[in-house]
């Protein structure tokens, strides 16, 4: 079958689209036929190591994944050859306490697929049957490519590690991108008001158009005091951010009191120095999140069959261009998510 593998790290790495041999699954393994899979900026950091973890090379990258179930090893029931499937990019042991109580996202030996091992940017991937998650007839491989990691991440942020309240006001870091496209639109229709940054007119144009009330240029430096302006000095409740660094510093100056920021990534920065004297006194929370729980991407699955999930797709790409996608994603142009097709339906 056909792989696209990074064989090189750097900033671009170096990437070829190789011949590789078919997996062939072991007990309690299945082999999924790749027919849309998901650009993540986990790929940009396993592409230049800068993850904290050590990587095997060649890898192939691609966590993002929705297909059909080719094939599987001894001893799967429940799972038939041509079920489509989404694919749980956390990969758990399925067996360490958390595991045993359902917090995937807190699984002991949990891997990262595209990053651990090999992942969807290839005709076949080889997972866990257990990481299978079987698509709703309403749902086509491309649309569950594009929220199978991004939009569970942001169900697990809102629904899991935070609860939003009818009339809540929440910030949405980087509202247009894949996570925050998808926080958008669950906070909406979970009854809050929504406040997202954006960078470009068109990515808070789309965050508008998602549901938005209202969009802040990101690129101000004081932006902050325009989400605090728009909640009439109230502050937000919940900031939605994703980003780190001295991003996520300001989003503690957007915070209502009692208000707090769940965190899932640290794309710009992963020190902070935090004041802790406003952070008591006010009695902020700051809130980590990682991953989602088997029942996150569940969920997202069926809000998007009813309608109220939609994904955002920058654009396709086929396999041998999957290069392309990669420097896309770096030039942070991207609205939504690039997605590879490895197989044309």
């Amino acid at each position: 079958m056909k792989a696209f593998q990074l064989v090189a790290h750097g900033a671009p790495g170096r990437f070829e689209l190789r011949d590789v041999p078919d997996p062939a699954p072991g007990p309690g393994e299945a082999v999924v036929r790749v027919r849309a899979c998901g650009l993540n900026h986990l790929d940009l950091w396993a592409e230049q190591s800068g993850l904290p973890m050590p990587l095997e090379l060649p890898l192939t990258p691609g966590g993002e994944v929705a297909g059909e179930v080719a094939e599987v090893g001894p001893g799967i029931h429940g799972w038939q050859i041509g079920d489509r499937v989404a694919v749980q990019s956390n990969i758990t042991c399925g067996e360490c306490e958390f595991c045993l109580r359902s917090e995937d996202a807190m699984c002991l030996k949990s891997q990262l697929l595209g990053v651990q091992r090999n992942g969807g940017f290839a005709e076949k991937v080889l997972v866990p049957a257990r990481s299978l998650v079987a698509l709703p007839e309403e749902i086509g491989f491309e649309t569950s490519a594009a929220l199978t990691l991004a939009a569970s991440t942001a169900m697990h942020m809102l629904t899991h590690r935070v609860q939003v309240r009818q009339g809540d006001w929440v910030l949405v870091i980087g509202g247009a991108g894949g996570v925050g496209s998808a926080a958008v639109q669950i906070a909406k229709k979970m009854g809050a008001y929504v406040i997202a940054t954006g960078s470009t007119e068109p990515k808070r144009n789309l965050a508008l158009k998602l549901g938005a009330e209202y969009a802040v240029d990101s690129t101000h430096e004081d932006w902050p005091a325009e989400v605090r302006k728009i909640t009439q000095r109230r502050g937000v409740d919940i900031v939605v951010e994703n980003v780190g660094g001295e991003v996520l510093l300001k989003c503690f100056e957007c915070l209502a009191r009692g208000g707090a920021i769940v965190t899932c990534g640290a794309t710009m920065g992963r020190e902070v120095v935090l004041k802790l004297w406003p952070f008591f006194v006010k009695q902020h929370s700051l809130i980590g999140s990682y991953g989602r729980n088997r029942a996150d991407l569940v969920t997202t699955l069926q809000w998007a069959a009813e309608g109220a999930l939609r994904p955002v797709i920058h654009k396709i790409y086929p396999l041998g261009e999957t290069a392309e996608a990669f420097q896309q994603l770096r030039n942070r142009q991207v609205l939504g998510k690039l997605l590879i097709q490895p197989l044309v339906k």
